[in-house]
């Protein structure tokens, strides 16, 4: 007997199946496109990221090379100077970059820094995929070294010194240990030469090696362990840094002088000038009156002495005690021609560095003349100081030898001297008639750029004459300057921050209250 409904059950799984497998196909179909799709977004994705670094990339370049950045404070549009895009070609897709400048761009204790911004757009088929990145750059001011040698000389550095901010030397440097082990050693916070090696010398012998290690015998350039990383602790056979009048940059400080500041000329040789808070005084000569200029009415905050290439000013703070109290209030640069001499201590009225509020900052840059340090016509029996109507008022003479100091010379500044010597003043002419003895500590809180140092202290068996300098790092030169000094010609990036949902909209409007306080 046969069974019936068997066919009809064949039939029904058969659609089933049918079904069933139509919707696998339509699945995998689906997922397929899917997948092409992801595929195609994350191709175009990656387009977009690598056309931005492009743009930005190629941008920086420009500036560095010295393309035009704006100067206030609002953002100008950089690629394409006009129109929408800028095409990369070969397919690369198109860009927008705009120059943010540092909102405190204009106030001139400020480091310049610029934020870069790039959208990029990629374009496929219906599809568009844009991709965005900023970046902020910054022009590497000469303010920024605890000690730049243009020419380093036959000097060195041994046990005892410290560099507690960034040294550079154009030529060789000398390094020495007479120590033991590590003991005192030389101590940099970073050391770069353009040489490929510095010498080692020999102590107590003249004899000098070449060394290209952080440690060479019984040397070892302090911190060792950081200095073993290399760059950018240690580095040998970095590029120059083009130094001297002809090549650094001086004249933005002058013309920021003629345009707002103060410019003095055909001052008397030998004339003396003192800060006073906010005020520079200027006295000619012991019989004239002394001229006062308040600092603080300057639209820029700088003083250029135009003087002769072999004519000397002296300059100091007030010293009347207490002596701090009366140093510098605000931000300046003083430029000079010729010569410029210390005599007496050149103090701010707030030596808290790591005081955020505290702007105050000096830079004494010296064109073709030297920066030295006076002698105190006191310690000379052919000399006299200037003998003043009020014998009490002692504060126009010169002050520098170890009896007005028994602690040291302290001078608050950032020095650059472009072709000059950073030296002891030669009254003679032709050789040092005069050395304090014993010697006393002549303090930078600040830190000097020279072309060359020169004589500023002498060893007689075991007694020490003249002036130990040495140089008290300010750490706010590492974001800041004084009003209109030099830059270095290189630019620093800070930071190189992708913004992967970056529109239009965010190009000319981004703000850049991020860069606050913490980066500058």
């Amino acid at each position: 007997m046969k069974k019936k409904g068997n066919k009809g059950s064949a039939l029904i799984l058969v659609m089933v199946s049918a079904i069933v497998l139509s919707i696998l196909v339509g699945a995998l179909y689906t997922l397929f496109q899917s997948n092409a799709s992801t595929q195609e977004w994350v191709k175009e994705r990656i387009q977009a990221r690598f056309t931005a670094e492009a743009g930005m990339s190629m941008s920086i370049y420009m500036i560095m090379e010295g393309a035009d950045v704006p100067q206030g404070d609002d953002p100008i549009q950089f690629l394409p100077e006009t129109g929408d895009w800028y095409d990369l070609g070969d397919e690369m897709g198109w860009v927008q970059v705009y120059v943010d400048p540092h909102n405190l761009n204009d106030e001139v204790m400020s480091a310049n820094a610029y934020e870069v911004r790039c959208l990029s757009k990629v374009i496929s088929e219906d599809q568009v995929e844009m991709y965005g990145i900023a970046s902020l750059i910054l022009p590497r001011n000469f303010g920024v070294y605890a000690t730049f040698l243009n020419n380093a000389g036959t000097g060195y550095f041994g046990d005892g010194y410290r560099f507690d901010g960034p040294f550079h030397s154009n030529s060789v440097v000398q390094l020495s240990s007479a120590t033991v082990g590590r003991d005192q050693d030389p101590w940099f916070y970073s050391f770069a030469t353009v040489e490929d090696h510095y010498l080692y010398r020999v102590p107590n012998t003249g004899i000098t090696e070449i060394a290209t290690m952080p440690q060479h015998k019984n040397l070892y350039i302090e911190p060792y362990e950081k200095m073993l990383i290399g760059e950018p602790f240690f580095e040998l056979g970095v590029d120059e840094i083009p130094f001297g009048s002809s090549a650094v940059g001086w004249q933005g400080a002058y013309n920021a002088a003629v345009s707002g500041g103060l410019v003095l000329s055909g001052l008397a040789d030998s004339t003396r000038m003192m800060l006073l808070d906010s005020l520079l005084l200027v006295k000619e000569n012991a019989a004239a009156p002394a001229v006062t200029y308040d600092l603080s009415t300057l639209s820029n905050a700088v003083v250029w002495i135009d003087n002769g290439t072999n004519e000397t000013v002296y300059l100091k703070t007030e010293e009347q005690t207490p002596y701090r109290s009366h140093g510098l209030t605000l931000p300046l640069t003083i430029g000079v021609n010729g010569n410029l001499c210390v005599s007496g201590p050149i103090l701010y009225d707030n030596i808290d560095l790591l005081d955020d509020s505290n702007k105050v900052m000096l830079g004494l840059l010296v064109k073709e003349g030297n920066f030295t340090i006076a002698v105190d016509p006191d310690m000379v029996s052919t000399l006299n100081d200037w003998v003043l109507p009020d014998t009490t008022d002692k504060t126009w003479d010169i002050s520098t030898s170890e009896n007005d100091y028994l602690n040291g010379i302290e001078v608050d500044a950032v020095v650059m001297v472009l072709d000059g010597y950073f030296q002891l003043e030669d009254i003679s002419g032709s050789h040092y008639t005069y050395w304090s003895h014993p010697a006393i500590d002549f303090e930078m809180v600040g830190g000097y750029i020279v072309n060359a140092e020169g004589v500023t202290t002498w060893v007689s068996g075991t007694d020490t004459w003249g002036y130990l300098t040495f140089v008290t790092y300010d750490p706010r030169l590492m974001t800041m300057h004084p009003p209109y000094f030099p830059n270095t010609g290189i630019w620093d990036t800070a930071y190189w921050d992708e913004r992967p949902d970056m529109i239009d909209e965010d190009l000319p409007a981004g703000t850049n209250n991020y860069i606050g306080k913490d980066l500058l």
